[in-house]
C-alpha cells in the first residue's frame, strides 16, 4: 500500500520541475509495507574571513509510518557535530496527520509552520538550491548579518485544504500552536534599537497560558506560479502582555528552463519602555530574490545537469544590511547535488564577510 503524498501536490510538481529535465524521475526511498524511511544527508566546507574554515556534516532521516488510509504518522531526526566536535541530536518534527476527506488533512503535533514557502517547501539542503539559507531566514546559519526568523517548527494543531478553484488550487493552511517565548527580558530603555529578542524552541516549552495562531493562504495559477500570504501572532512572554507577530508575502514562478522566487516579510515586537512604562512596537522587514537557470538550454549534452543561482537578501530595518549569493550546481542525480557559492555580506554599519562554500547534499 503506497503512501498518500504528505506535501501539497503543487509544492511537490515545483521541486520537479525545478530539477533539469535530463534527470526528471521520482528518486527513490526504502518502502517497507507501511514503514517508509525518507531524508537527506549534507557535507559543507565553508571558507570565511570572519571565521575558521568549517567543515559541517548532517544526518536529517525522515520516519513516515501508514496505521490507514486515514492516519499517517511522520517525524524528521536531525544528527550533527557541534563546534566541539560532539554529536548533537534534535527532532526537527513529529506529528499525527489524519485524511479528513480528499481536501482536508488535519495535523497534531511538531510540525514546521506553514509561514511562507521556504520553511515547508524549500529548506531542506538538497531542494535548496544555495548551500546557504535566504538572509531573512536563520535556520543554521552563522552569517553576521541578524536574521528575522529561523525556519520554525512548533506543537500545536494545524488544518490544512486544498481546492480547485477556476484552472488552479487554492491553498489554506491555519494552526494554533504553543507560540514564542522571550530569549530576553521585554523591558528596554533603548527605542531605537532592535528591541527583546524571541525564541521559538519548542525544548524550552510555553512561558504563558496563551497560544499563538496564524496560517497561510496560496493560490496556484497551474502550471508555473503560486502566491501566497502568511501571518503570524502569539504573546511572548511570562505574563502575555507582549505580542510578536509576522507577516510574509510570497511567489514563485517555475520556466521551462528556470525558476524565480521571493519573499517579503515583517516582524513587529512589542517591548516595554522602563522610562514611561509605555509599550513601543520594534519592527523589521527584508526580503530576498531568487533566480536560477538550467544550461540545458544552450543544447550542449555535457551542460546538462548544469544550474546557475543567484540570490540577493535584504533586511531594511534595525540591524540591516545585504547578502549577495551566486552559485553553480551540478545534480548528479535527480536529488543528489554537488553545489559551489560565493557570498558577500555587507551590513548598514559597514561591517562585511566574504564566503566560499562546497556541498553535496542528497534526499533519499
Amino acid at each position: 500500500m503506497k503512501f498518500k503524498t504528505l506535501r501539497s501536490g503543487i509544492a511537490s510538481s515545483l521541486i520537479i520541475a525545478a530539477v533539469p529535465s535530463s534527470f526528471a524521475n521520482d528518486g527513490s526511498s526504502l518502502d517497507i509495507g507501511r514503514f517508509l524511511i525518507s531524508g537527506a544527508m549534507d557535507a559543507t566546507y565553508i571558507s570565511s574571513n570572519r571565521m575558521n574554515t568549517n567543515l559541517v556534516t548532517r544526518f536529517s532521516p525522515i520516519f513516515l509510518f501508514q496505521m490507514s488510509e486515514k492516519i499517517h504518522v511522520e517525524s524528521q531526526l536531525e544528527i550533527g557535530l557541534d563546534q566541539n566536535g560532539n554529536t548533537v541530536t534534535e527532532m526537527e518534527y513529529a506529528d499525527i496527520h489524519y485524511f479528513l476527506n480528499n481536501n482536508t488533512t488535519i495535523s497534531i503535533g511538531k510540525f514546521l509552520l506553514p509561514f511562507g514557502a521556504f520553511s515547508q517547501n524549500v529548506h531542506p539542503s538538497w531542494v535548496n538550491k544555495l548551500p546557504t539559507m535566504p538572509g531573512i531566514y536563520g535556520h543554521g546559519s552563522t552569517n553576521i548579518l541578524r536574521p528575522l526568523i529561523s525556519v520554525i517548527a512548533d506543537t500545536g494543531v494545524n488544518v490544512s485544504n486544498v481546492f480547485t478553484v477556476g484552472t488552479g488550487k487554492l491553498f489554506t493552511d491555519f494552526y494554533v500552536i504553543s507560540g514564542p517565548r522571550e530569549e530576553t527580558v521585554g523591558s528596554t530603555t533603548d527605542i531605537n534599537g532592535p528591541g527583546p529578542e524571541v525564541a521559538f524552541e519548542v525544548k524550552k516549552g510555553d512561558n504563558n497560558g496563551k497560544s499563538a495562531y496564524g496560517g497561510r493562504i496560496a493560490y496556484a495559477f497551474l502550471p508555473a506560479l503560486e502566491v501566497g500570504y502568511s501571518y503570524y501572532t502569539g504573546a511572548y512572554n511570562a505574563d502575555g502582555s507582549l505580542n510578536y507577530t509576522m507577516t510574509n508575502f510570497d511567489v514563485n514562478w517555475v520556466a521551462p528552463y528556470g525558476d524565480l522566487r521571493g519573499e517579503y516579510m515583517t516582524t513587529t515586537t512589542q517591548g516595554l519602555i522602563e522610562a514611561d512604562n509605555s509599550i513601543h512596537n520594534f519592527k523589521r522587514d527584508g526580503w530576498y530574490l531568487q533566480g536560477t537557470w538550467q544550461a540545458r538550454q544552450l543544447g550542449i549534452d555535457w551542460l546538462n545537469p548544469v544550474e546557475f543561482v543567484l540570490r540577493h537578501s535584504k533586511i531594511t530595518k534595525i540591524e540591516g544590511g545585504d547578502i549577495t549569493t551566486a552559485g553553480i550546481d551540478y545534480w548528479l542525480e535527480p536529488s543528489a547535488v554537488i553545489k559551489f557559492a560565493v557570498e558577500k555580506t555587507k551590513l548598514d554599519n559597514g561591517d562585511t564577510d566574504n564566503r566560499l562554500f562546497t556541498q553535496i547534499a542528497l534526499g533519499f
